[in-house]
């Protein structure tokens, strides 16, 4: 019918958490710059670019030098600057939303 046809065509919502959970690596959102990853283990990183992280499920610390550090809560983001050198730890596994800026 003209009617189921018309629905095939229209787009569907993403979700975001499964999208995020479908790989142990970063997955591109679609005609974006952003990036979902779910975290589930200790990563220790330097940023080779500024970096923008929203946490979308879970909760994450970032150490940051000097002993600094951020606990980043659902709706929680932070930004951080390029040649940092940081601890990302998820308290459990832990889905977050990444551009780097």
């Amino acid at each position: 019918s003209l009617l189921l046809t018309f629905m095939d065509n229209i787009p569907q919502p993403l979700n975001v958490l499964s999208l995020a959970r479908s790989s142990d690596k970063a997955s591109s959102i679609p005609n974006t710059n952003l990036e979902l990853l779910a975290l589930r283990k200790t990563q220790h990183v330097t940023l080779d670019k500024n970096l923008w992280i929203l946490v979308l499920e879970g909760e994450l610390i970032i150490d940051l030098p000097f002993g600094d550090f951020r606990v980043l809560r659902v709706g929680d983001s932070l930004q951080l600057a390029k040649g940092l050198k940081v601890k990302m730890e998820p308290l459990e596994e832990t889905v977050i939303l990444r551009q780097n800026v």
